[in-house]
């Protein structure tokens, strides 16, 4: 069985929906709420877990009951917890995520604590496949460097120096369009296709080890297969929450690459699930299974 080992943000996410967003100084009562593990490692890990990868979470909690109860769905799901490093300190993170059911567009308010590194990467096993999210930039690099042989997949949507460097040690780096803008300090145009070639080019000649893709919202992903830079389209679906779309494409990638080290199929991959993921609300609870997967990829391509 493939074993992987996801090292980032855990919190517990809760998912409000509205029909209208409220307006600013009002009152708004919720009477409905779903709950359920969140933070792009937490979404991964579940994913890998669901769709047959032996898979164990690195990352830090705090030591209260939204922390515990993290650690029991996670187990649920049959995530390895036992890389989970407990903080006495700070509380476990959480993140409110308001959807309005008329835009489909979605408010996230984070709340947490200081931010809490983990103290050790004491794997007693070698992964076959890493994945990252950048919020720990330290264990990240830490993993990555221990494993240098590894294939490995790193998030980077948060633009920090530390992220910037870890797009030099793994193999494959998903950057968002934000992301990918900041870094070049190019902006990406897309009544003019050229603009998006010239910010690909600019990052891969300067992180010249690491296969980059770039996610481009609507607009699809842009990637490079067989020395052709190419954009593949996302999937036309009813759509009704795109929360954790991003993470879902992620997993669905590092699933991929772990199985079959093809990368034009992996960005497919990741474009369906993440697809499929927004026809239902909140991010764990709208991971599909693999056979949904796979049905559509062989009916796509």
């Amino acid at each position: 069985m493939i074993k992987a080992i996801c090292v980032g943000r855990l919190c517990y996410d809760i998912i409000l929906q509205v029909d209208q967003m409220p307006a600013s100084g009002t009152t708004t009562e919720f009477f409905e709420k779903a709950g359920s593990v969140g933070g792009t490692g937490g979404i991964v890990s579940c994913c890998l877990s669901k769709w047959g990868i032996k898979t164990s979470i690195a990352g830090v909690l705090g030591n209260d009951y939204n922390g515990t109860r993290i650690r029991k769905e996670l187990e649920q799901a049959h995530v390895d917890t036992r890389y989970i490093e407990p903080s006495y300190d700070n509380d476990t993170p959480i993140s409110v995520i308001v959807t309005d059911k008329t835009t489909k567009n979605h408010t996230i308010y984070n709340i947490s604590d200081k931010f809490v590194s983990l103290k050790k990467c004491d794997y007693d096993f070698t992964p076959d496949i890493i994945f990252a999210d950048g919020y720990d930039s330290v264990s990240s690099k830490m993993t990555l460097e221990r494993f240098p042989n590894t294939p490995s997949v790193i998030d980077a949507s948060i633009i920090t120096t530390s992220v910037l460097e870890l797009l030099k040690k793994a193999k494959y780096s998903i950057l968002t369009k934000e992301f990918a803008e900041a870094a070049s300090g190019l902006k990406m145009d897309f009544q003019h296709t050229e603009t998006l070639v010239s910010v690909y080019q600019k990052l891969k000649k300067r992180y010249s080890r690491t296969e980059i893709i770039i996610t481009l919202g609507e607009h699809g992903v842009l990637y490079c297969s067989n020395n052709q830079i190419k954009i593949s389209p996302i999937l036309k679906v009813d759509t009704i929450d795109t929360y954790g779309a991003g993470a879902i494409f992620r997993a669905a990638f590092t699933h991929a690459i772990a199985a079959s080290g093809d990368i034009e199929k992996a960005v497919k991959f990741g474009a369906i699930a993440a697809a499929l993921s927004t026809t239902a609300y909140g991010a764990k609870n709208a991971i599909p299974t693999i056979e949904e997967i796979n049905k559509l990829y062989e009916q796509n391509y």
